[in-house]
């Protein structure tokens, strides 16, 4: 067959491959000549303009070639079935079909992959075809020849085909018996030679194919050589890394590479190039480190952009060069730099996990040389990793089967720097691990460095502040409920004190103010649904499991066993037994000597003045508990009682009440008498508000304002209290009715006759009407207090008859008396008697209408003088009908 524009030889070669094709003898000289005549039509096609193969072989020819028989021997079946194969895989689309038209004098042919497909098995099968255990030929170089040649043609290999062409031309060399570089035979020494010149070059040729070489065919062809480069016999080992070797001088030699955004093996390659080069074996180690020379070269010229400038590129590759084979620890050096430099973060992570598995018992590589791979990269910052999960699992997973002393510690180092720098990612696996295998050892490790183990702390404290469910937060930052369960498990795991004790006041207001949001304000329905919580925990559970740990890991077991004892975990997870929990919990610290009180106090009054982050009612609540205590009370200055004064005055029933409470423990010790001064305008106004419990903690308050009275206080002091008070006796709440009768009792023993001015004299006059009425009280305590009240103010007044039967007679004989000693007051106290016909109490409205109706003539009298006052400041008419019928007998 004639192809126009080729010469004789060439159209000869043409021949002799269809004869080929279609022949059965296939003898190592027919052989040979067919390598040689398919390298002579490579030529040819190349200095055609189409540099297309494809053109040259007939369709029907090659048709009637397959259905007829195979004439590659005994495997041609073989050959066939996978040429089908390659087909289905790598099917007909656009240009390239079964079928093609092409025409350069040979009318129809066959499509170019179909005779890729041929070609590429039949030269795979010449190479495998030559036997595995000596070398007598040059076939394996000619054929290893020839496929580089016909990759410099159209149409390119398949991926499949040239996948397997690599695997064969590989298989074929590095399968052959070990002493093939040192036998006696200088041909066979020679031979050899030329046949791995042969595979480097086909190697290389298939990477190019007619362009710059191609990473994905680099990839291809390390993922063949990485099983030879991890045999057990150290001749494959050599002849991989060699091999390899001289690939990567290749690639390295061009500034511009294809499919290199596909190349993501760079850890892979430099971290098994990095262990291999400190193998036993002298050759090993040294193919593997002018492999990691060229992998170097490799990275500066493909990621320079990472450099400053081209002057740092040049020096660098300079420096690669002067140190060429050098030591492992230069290498080391080397790695470490281009770690940090060049690698990105999944490639190095990569050779965190090639490093972790070396270590483990069995491992092909050198442990001490994966031990100082990664003690030189953790000893420096730690530069951005990916998929610090994964590697955590892989510690863990691995974490057994390390025996060696030096390399278990250097993996606990590398957890807890992995801690330091990625934390939430670190803790969220392990919560993961604990809960699939319960498993404790990781946090075991993170707990034993006291130095990681207090950064560890001090950012699951950032993390324990409650979040706002509105904000969302990164989708690898832990909430603060699985940071108090973390807290939880590190605490459990540490012996140390130290750590814990100095950021126990911080860990301890930010669990309560945790729970605070969880529990008093609503927040646990945010949480309900939390990954990361044990099955049957909420999270209010899990936060107070938290809090226990906690006080116990400082010290202080027994306040854990006084709680207990008063059901203090179960109030906190109640809103409505909140304060109740949080009231026992301070008071357990003031039980015993607590030296964190003064810490939590003042890290109380941040929170209070808004400098630190936490809950206002639980420090507010903890707050006034402790004032219960010397030692926080002679704390107290004017700047705490304005914070005090400023929170009092916002109209939040709550606050108020614990403002409060706080002002009624400062009354308990004489050394904080002034401060309690300076809130009682505050106190006094607080009785007045509308809430129930307010008023309540503003009468204890004031309770322990009266108790620290003394004889010298000043008048207007204590018209204020008593003009408080008197309101209060006649309230419907007989709590308020005791507490304002008694406390005025208790106001008037404080005072001395003979410093008694008119004002507070006035006062005292006006309680004694009302005083006297609830002599006759249904409540039998109320009756008892204004029995006391009317004694001292009789006393006060000076009216001894009325101070003689005020302890023993009963209201009738009192009022009597009463009104025989003071007439001149008649009016008044008639005028005051007025006001209780409407009373709820029948017994006070009966005593009043007794006072009213006295049949002394100095009463009557004084009553017409009373109704005739106060129908002349107009009345209205019905009123005036009601007086009569009051009076009538």
């Amino acid at each position: 067959m004639v192809h126009t524009g080729f010469l004789p030889t060439e159209n000869e070669a043409f021949d002799f491959i269809l004869g080929f094709l279609k022949s059965k003898k296939q003898d190592e000289s027919t052989k040979m000549t067919f390598l040689s005549s398919v390298s002579i039509l490579c030529s040819a096609v190349q200095s055609q303009k189409h540099r297309n193969m494809d053109y040259y072989c007939s369709k029907a020819m090659l048709a009637e070639r397959v259905e007829v028989r195979t004439p590659l021997g005994e495997r041609g079946g073989e050959v066939l079935s996978l040429l089908k194969v390659s087909h289905q895989r790598f099917g007909s689309s656009g240009s390239h079909s079964w079928a093609r038209c092409g025409s350069v004098g040979s009318g129809t042919s066959l499509g170019g992959e179909f005779w890729a497909v041929c070609s590429s098995r039949t030269f795979q099968m010449l190479m495998l075809e030559e036997p595995a255990d000596m070398m007598s030929s040059s076939l394996r170089q000619q054929a290893m020849f020839c496929i580089m040649e016909m990759s410099q043609v159209n149409p390119k290999f398949q991926p499949l085909q040239r996948m397997e062409l690599i695997q064969s031309g590989i298989l074929s060399l590095i399968s052959l018996p070990h002493n093939m570089e040192a036998d006696t035979n200088r041909e066979i020494i020679s031979l050899y030679s030329r046949t791995v010149r042969a595979l480097d070059e086909m190697l290389q040729g298939l990477m190019t194919e007619t362009e710059n070489p191609s990473m994905l065919v680099f990839i291809e062809i390390m993922e063949m050589l990485m099983p030879w480069i991890l045999s057990n016999k150290i001749f494959e080992e050599v002849r991989a890394l060699r091999t390899l070797s001289q690939q990567l001088r290749f690639i390295s030699s061009f500034p511009v590479l294809r499919h290199l955004e596909n190349f993501k093996i760079g850890g892979n390659l430099m971290g098994i190039l990095g262990l291999v080069c400190m193998d036993s074996n002298y050759e090993v180690s040294t193919w593997a480190s002018v492999a990691l020379h060229y992998c170097f070269k490799f990275f500066v010229n493909q990621r320079q952009s990472v450099l400053k400038n081209e002057e740092e590129r040049r020096r660098l590759l300079k420096n690669l060069q002067k140190n060429f084979q050098a030591d492992w620890t230069t290498s080391l050096q080397y790695i470490v730099m281009f770690f940090k430099i060049f690698l990105n973060p999944d490639e190095r992570t990569t050779i965190f996990t090639l490093c972790v598995n070396a270590m483990t018992a069995g491992s092909r590589y050198n442990t001490w040389a994966a031990v100082q791979m990664l003690e030189m990269i953790i000893d420096e910052p730690l530069p951005e990793l990916s998929k610090v999960p994964e590697l955590i699992e892989t510690i863990h997973s691995n974490l057994n089967y390390i025996k060696d002393s030096s390399a278990i510690q250097i993996i606990e180092k590398t957890l807890q720097e992995l801690a330091h720098k990625y934390p939430d990612e670190v803790i969220l696996m392990l919560i993961t691990i604990q809960d699939n295998v319960q498993n404790r050892e990781l946090w075991k490790i993170l707990a034993a460095s006291s130095s990681g183990y207090a950064t560890i702390l001090s950012h699951l404290l950032k993390r324990l502040s409650f979040q706002d469910p509105k904000e969302p937060t990164q989708s690898l930052e832990i909430s603060s409920v699985l940071a108090s369960r973390a807290l939880n498990e590190l605490l459990l795991q540490s012996s140390s004190k130290l750590e814990v004790e100095t950021l126990y006041p911080w860990l301890y207001m930010a669990l309560l103010s945790l729970i605070s949001f969880l529990v008093f304000e609503g927040g646990s329905k945010t949480f309900d649904k939390q990954p990361g919580l044990p099955e049957g925990m909420s999270p209010v559970s899990c936060v107070i499991e938290s809090l226990k740990t906690l006080i116990s890991s400082a010290g202080y077991e027994y306040q854990v066993s006084f709680m207990q004892n008063y059901r203090t975990w179960e109030l906190l997870t109640e809103p409505e037994g909140y304060l109740e929990g949080i009231s026992i919990l301070a008071k357990s610290m003031t039980m015993r000597s607590c030296w964190h009180i003064r810490p939590i106090v003042s890290l109380i009054l941040n929170i209070l003045s808004g400098n630190e982050v936490g809950s206002f009612v639980t420090a507010l609540a903890v707050f006034a508990e402790l004032l219960r205590s010397t030692e926080v009370a002679i704390m107290a200055d004017e700047a705490i009682i304005e914070i005090l004064i400023n929170l009092v005055q916002e109209d939040k029933p709550v606050i108020q009440q614990l403002v409060l409470k706080a002002a009624g423990n400062l009354g308990i010790h004489k050394e904080t008498t002034k401060f309690l001064r300076m809130l009682q305008p505050y106190v006094l106004n607080c009785c007045y508000s509308m809430n129930s419990s307010v008023v309540a903690e503003a009468f204890l308050s004031l309770r322990y304002i009266i108790y620290n009275l003394t004889w010298t206080d000043s008048v207007v002091l204590l018209v204020e209290i008593s003009c408080t008070l008197r309101p209060f006796f006649d309230d419907e709440s007989e709590e308020l009715r005791y507490n304002s009768i008694d406390m005025f009792s208790a106001l008037l023993a404080k005072v001395k006759r003979r410093f008694l001015m008119v004002p507070f004299r006035y006062q005292v006059h006006c309680s004694l009407v009302p005083l006297m009425f609830h002599l006759q009280d249904e409540n039998t305590s109320v009756a008892h207090v204004s029995r006391d009240g009317l004694c001292h103010s009789a006393k006060i007044l000076v009216c001894p008859r009325l101070k003689s039967v005020c302890s023993t007679k009963d209201m009738y004989s009192i009022g009597s008396i009463l009104l025989e000693e003071q007439k001149d007051k008649i009016p008044w106290f008639l005028s005051q008697s007025l006001s209780y016909f409407h009373n709820t109490q029948s017994s006070i409205r009966q005593a009043a209408v007794w006072l009213t109706t006295n049949k002394s003539p100095a009463g009557l009298s004084s009553l017409l003088i009373a109704r005739k006052a106060r129908l002349s400041r107009s009345r209205p008419w019905k009123m005036r009908r009601n007086f009569r019928k009051s009076i009538q007998p």
